[in-house]
């Protein structure tokens, strides 16, 4: 009966996560977290065993480097860095493209992946109706650039963070495996989207002159508070890098440097708290009591059980676990999706499995996320933005069109970094 009852609410958040449109999924999927405390279905759900229920160093990482990067936004530093990205194009449409993907690749590694396109959307927009043109397939490839950038760190996307925390990843040689393939991702992805693109680009340059007689300095909103966010986030990174080495916890250093910023910039728990996401934190909360739940009843040891059988062949193994992430994750969702899939991944690797299984399943995930608008909130957010801008909407079907061919095309890449890492790294 308390397996019936776990599953009934594990396929009912899920149902939420997916089809839910008229109602908040952090709320309901806190709620039915909170339904399995009240009923306890299963050993260990009470608040004795939190700890061991919520991973609080994913809740952490994510409240640190959300202060930071509010503090870091309202100080003017993101708008103030495209504008000098336009200016540095010298009105070439493409190298600003470019220049500015770049801009969006960085910032989305080591910044929220929803951020990183909320504070991009303006300019792709200015940029648009500068020349002229539909912004739809611009925001279209700097959500894909986002997803892409997000997969080089643990930081960079909510996916990794989840993983980082339940596989107990370095953040450097996490960043070492994943970057070369983030760079290869990234020029594939550009260069297939240039040689698509319908607009004739011959005359852009001389309206890109207005772009270009913009004054970056009036994109500052507060000087000093940028400057000691911008030596702080550079702190907490160096943190990140050799974590391993100073012997302290990735979200202990987020949250350390975020309360020094707080301190720095006079900031208070009751103004930042208007600004941070708390949806996310509950919705990550009741979905690690139901995964809790899920692994309690045996769930996750029947789904590693259909692919022990291949632990012998580790590569095999390897490139299956990508392509499972790959094909899950644009319906489930990147978080919901790692928090079911994550724990399959560790309980092959205790049995034998290869440690770089934990790269293996960041690889397909990450790269799959830009399969549909499910697979990552900033992808609906992304496609949301173009209908408030256009009147346009983009449907399922016409964002998995223009999404699959640049999908297909990283993934293949990957699976042949993936034969690569495994030949001849290892």
């Amino acid at each position: 009966m308390s397996s019936v009852l776990v599953l009934a609410i594990a396929v009912l958040t899920y149902y939420f996560i997916i089809f839910a449109r008229k109602i908040k999924k952090s709320i309901i999927t806190f709620f039915l977290g909170v339904l399995l405390f009240m009923f306890k279905p299963v050993p260990g759900l009470n608040f004795e065993n939190v700890g061991n229920i919520v991973s609080f160093e994913t809740l952490g990482i994510l409240l640190g480097m959300m202060i930071i990067v509010e503090i870091m936004k309202e100080s003017g530093f993101f708008t103030f860095t495209a504008v000098n990205v336009i200016k540095l194009s010298r009105n070439k449409f493409w190298t600003a493209i470019f220049l500015l993907m770049i801009v969006v690749i960085l910032f989305s590694a080591f910044l929220d992946n929803l951020v990183t396109i909320i504070l991009i959307a303006p300019i792709i927009f200015l940029i648009s109706d500068t020349l002229n043109i539909d912004p739809a397939p611009l925001m279209m490839l700097s959500i894909f650039v986002d997803n892409i950038g997000g997969m080089s760190t643990l930081i960079g996307s909510p996916l990794n963070i989840v993983l980082g925390s339940v596989g107990k990843l370095d953040f450097t040689q996490f960043l070492i495996t994943m970057l070369p393939l983030t760079i290869i991702s990234f020029l594939i992805t550009f260069f297939m989207f240039k040689a698509t693109y319908k607009e004739d680009t011959s005359n852009f340059s001389e309206k890109l002159k207005k772009l270009s007689e913009m004054d970056p300095k009036k994109a500052i909103q507060d000087k000093n508070s940028m400057i000691k966010s911008l030596i702080i986030f550079v702190i907490v990174l160096l943190g990140f890098m050799f974590h391993s080495i100073i012997n302290m916890n990735i979200a202990i250093i987020a949250i350390s440097g975020s309360m020094v910023l707080m301190l720095l910039t006079k900031r208070d728990f009751e103004s930042m708290a208007k600004q941070l996401d708390w949806d996310t934190m509950f919705f990550y909360a009741g979905l690690f009591i139901v995964t809790f739940s899920l692994q309690e009843i045996g769930v996750i040891d029947v789904i590693s059980n259909l692919f022990i059988p291949l632990i012998n062949t580790p590569l095999v193994l390897m490139l299956i676990i990508m392509w499972v992430g790959a094909l899950v994750i644009p319906f489930l969702s990147a978080v919901p999706g790692t928090l079911l899939i994550a724990p399959v991944v560790g309980v092959l690797i205790s049995k034998g499995a290869p440690f770089e299984l934990w790269y293996a399943y960041a690889i397909g995930a990450n790269l799959g996320t830009n399969l549909t608008p499910l697979g990552a909130v900033q992808n609906i957010v992304g496609a949301s933005l173009i209908q408030k801008q256009t009147g346009k909407e983009i449907g399922f079907a016409e964002y998995m069109k223009m999404a699959s061919l640049t999908v297909l095309a990283t993934l293949i890449v990957g699976t042949l970094y993936l034969f690569f890492h495994y030949y001849v790294i290892l």
